[in-house]
């Protein structure tokens, strides 16, 4: 009978709870675990590199030592980042775990804050961030596509609920176990116990760029954007009240599904081009307008209903009334008016502008 062949031990690796590297070696008799010092980053191809402090040269330059692991991005339950690494040689499945908090989301970006050990003992904090974009997925739950050098991504999905704040920007608060370098010393269990909560803050605005579709742009020019599917709280507004509602619900893991009443709040205007808009303010000072065409048509010389369409022209089956004492431009008012009685004696068709 043939002899097997033997695969020889792989050498492992793992973050410590001050994201120092550990490298396992079974094969080196002398020392099989160290303990290496260095820093993280993320480097343009999202990969993660651990660069070694070790000895300063001759010339007082800290030579360059770098590990470089690459892998599948995932974020997990805690909400840390975690880095499957690619096939080993043992075939056996290893995983790198951040010790961190998520800190900033931007438009192209995710950043964490991750505890860093420094020799003189002291304890501080790095910041490394991913690439890539936001989107919302098919539950409506928030995910990080994190970009790849392949040109594939990998997804990290946020399990929570996100919700939308005074000054209708969308905030995610997630929950974490208390995993700081200060409280390093204490238990794992009694650790777990403890919990504090973060949020992540995502500025951008609302857009309406079809029905059953309710839209949070992180920026004009960016990739990023979440497309919830929504339901209107209701179909007919009134331009006095200034509010534009939705419900959407996401379901989270488990099955569990958590509705959000989006209620934005702002100002409903009738233009000179005939077009209309509806103006959100945002934090710190910020106003952005979602802009409409539409049909309009006269209930009562004093009250004009608007069938607003989404900039293609495809109906939103919403409509919004304004009367002639909310219109400030009563120039405007009476022209519409005219307008309506003149198509309506050529057959009761609909203007649409």
């Amino acid at each position: 009978m043939p002899r097997m062949k033997r695969t020889a031990p792989a050498v492992r690796y793992e973050f410590d709870e001050l994201n120092r590297l550990i490298i396992t070696d079974p094969r080196d008799a002398a020392q099989p675990r160290r303990v290496v010092e260095g820093d993280i980053l993320i480097d343009p191809q999202n990969r993660l590199v651990y660069r070694a402090r070790t000895k300063p040269q001759p010339d007082g330059r800290p030579p360059a030592q770098d590990y470089v692991f690459d892998g599948t991005w995932r974020l997990t339950p805690d909400h840390r980042l975690a880095l499957a690494l690619r096939h080993r040689e043992d075939g056996r499945r290893q995983e790198l775990f951040l010790k961190g908090t998520l800190m900033e989301a931007r438009d192209h970006a995710l950043t964490a804050s991750l505890a860093q050990h420094k020799r003189d003992e002291t304890v501080t904090a790095q910041r490394v961030s991913l690439s890539g974009r936001w989107q919302a997925d098919a539950r409506n739950r928030l995910t990080f596509a994190v970009d790849k050098a392949d040109g594939t991504e990998d997804l990290l999905a946020f399990e929570g609920a996100w919700a939308v704040d005074g000054n209708h920007e969308l905030r995610y608060e997630y929950q974490q176990s208390l995993d700081s370098a200060r409280d390093s010393l204490r238990s794992r269990a009694a650790r777990q116990r403890q919990t504090t909560t973060h949020a992540l803050r995502f500025s951008g605005t609302w857009d309406l760029p079809q029905h059953s579709r309710l839209v949070y742009r992180l920026d004009a020019d960016s990739r990023s954007a979440f497309a919830f599917q929504a339901a209107l709280q209701s179909d007919t507004l009134n331009a006095r009240e200034g509010r534009l509602a939705y419900q959407v619900g996401i379901r989270l893991s488990g099955g569990r599904t958590v509705v959000r009443n989006i209620i934005l709040f702002g100002a409903w205007k009738l233009h000179r081009d005939l077009s209309v808009s509806f103006e959100v303010p945002y934090a710190d000072g910020r106003r952005q307008a979602i802009t409409f065409k539409g049909a309009y048509s006269f209930r009562d010389r004093n009250t004009l209903l608007v069938a607003l369409s989404d900039r293609r022209g495809e109906p939103l089956q919403l409509s919004v009334t304004f009367s002639r004492r909310f219109l400030d431009d009563a120039e405007l008012f009476l022209r519409l008016q005219r307008s309506a009685e003149e198509t309506q004696l050529l057959g009761g068709a609909r203007v649409r502008f």
